[in-house]
């Protein structure tokens, strides 16, 4: 029986971290603590629960039982601990924190802040960008308040989603480009063309090679980076052609500097809005959702 538990909750972000992560040093190295920092606040939080939460079988490290239990208490316990925090706040104070695709923060995003700031100019609003896929793990512990994401469309018990709008991925290339002039393009046509593409962790990049590996195409990739603006200057310079969401080439597209290649891709990417359905939606996050909605849609 436990008796008197008081935990830190420190010492819950410290535990749900470890979780994601499993490894003490590189736990450490997230949170900026010292190793011996989080191993001494794990020990405390199975000493005051009574309970092994890891097992370690030399730098390995996987959950046990109970750890798998704490989880749920733990994220709970954090977002209610956010959501008094906001609530207790004073309206200068008020702060939403959102996290985005690199492509979202740039093309659509910024007229929404700008609109919601002016708004609402007490309330501080702090852009998380994302890297990977791992903003559902970042919504269940309450890092970001809102993800606004480009992936496959999300069917999850745990997790609102309140916009979703289809988007377009295409093939882009210069105007002059040999298949800018062509009709009907395959992906056969694609072969050994010179291919400047998104990290493989991105979603359309990921349907993209499963094509390409269905017909046993290899891809002459000369350049991989997360970075939009570079594969887009990349492209203008010469170097090769991209995929890309339409979205973020439509000025250079009106401006006549890329084209679209004549290849139609049916990837089921979708831009959407979603969070924790425990989620506390303060009114002004409840006001930036409305508003990105009526913008976006």
């Amino acid at each position: 029986m436990i008796k008197g538990v008081f935990m830190d909750l420190k010492h819950l972000q410290t535990f749900l971290c470890l979780c994601e992560i499993k490894n003490f040093t590189k736990t450490a190295e997230h949170l900026h603590y010292a190793q011996s920092h989080v191993t001494m606040q794990i020990q405390q939080l199975e000493e005051e629960l009574n309970v092994k939460l890891f097992e370690r079988l030399g730098k390995k490290i996987s959950l046990t039982t109970d750890g798998q239990k704490l989880i749920p208490y733990a994220q709970k316990m954090l977002s209610l601990s956010k959501d008094i925090e906001f609530q207790f706040a004073k309206q200068d104070n008020g702060r939403i924190v959102i996290g985005a695709s690199e492509s979202l923060c740039l093309y659509r995003l910024p007229n929404i802040i700008k609109l919601f700031s002016n708004q609402y100019p007490s309330v501080e609003v702090c852009l998380y960008v994302l890297e990977s896929n791992d903003y559902l793990s970042l919504l269940a512990n309450n890092t970001i308040d809102i993800a606004f994401v480009l992936d496959r469309p999300l069917a999850h018990l745990h997790f609102e989603k309140v916009l979703q709008i289809p988007e377009t991925i295409g093939i882009f290339s210069l105007p002059q480009h040999p298949l800018a002039q062509k009709k009907n393009v395959s992906l056969k046509d694609l072969a050994n063309q010179r291919l400047i593409v998104t990290k493989k962790e991105c979603c359309y990049r990921q349907q993209f090679d499963y094509d390409l590996n269905k017909i046993k195409i290899t891809p002459h990739i000369v350049l991989e980076t997360s970075s939009i603006q570079v594969i887009k200057q990349s492209v203008l310079s010469g170097l090769g052609i991209c995929v890309l969401p339409e979205f973020v080439v439509q000025d250079e597209m009106k401006q006549n500097q890329l084209k679209a290649i004549e290849y139609l891709t049916h990837y089921s990417i979708q831009s959407q809005l979603i969070y924790h359905r425990d989620k506390w939606l303060s009114p002004s996050l409840k006001h930036f959702i409305d508003m990105a909605k009526k913008l976006i849609e």
